[in-house]
């Protein structure tokens, strides 16, 4: 099952780390009380201004992937996982993480505009993470 969340947080009046991480929790618990409408309908809802350049609601994106394992063995087949180039981005920035299939950690992927941000920014905020 995936559905995306759409968040927004109120960043006004200049808040601490602390204060900041209170809203994102906020905004978090509010969203997931909500999480089974599917965004499809959210957009019908909202009824943004519509523009083929831009996602209707959101230009960032987080996808956390915490799927067991995918490989599975077929008689007489060998199958592995590959994966997908997205080939150009479809929004201004999106971070994809997923859980290491030994536990080990997590693996990430940073894709973005190049129209907005250049390789050695995107390479910066990538390596803060």
């Amino acid at each position: 099952f995936v559905n995306t969340l759409v968040l927004r947080t109120d960043l006004s009046g200049r808040p601490t780390f602390h204060e900041l991480l209170a809203r994102v929790r906020d905004t978090d618990l509010a969203a997931f009380d909500h999480a089974d409408l599917p965004f499809e309908q959210l957009v019908d809802i909202v009824a943004p201004e519509r523009t083929l350049a831009r996602n209707p609601l959101f230009q960032v994106l987080l996808v956390f992937q915490n799927v067991a394992d995918d490989t599975f063995t077929l008689p007489g087949l060998d199958v592995t996982p590959v994966s997908a180039d997205p080939g150009v981005a479809k929004l201004d920035l999106q971070f994809t993480l997923a859980e290491r299939p030994d536990g080990a950690g997590i693996n990430g992927m940073l894709i973005y505009q190049t129209s907005l941000f250049d390789h050695a920014t995107a390479q910066a905020l990538a390596d803060r993470y």
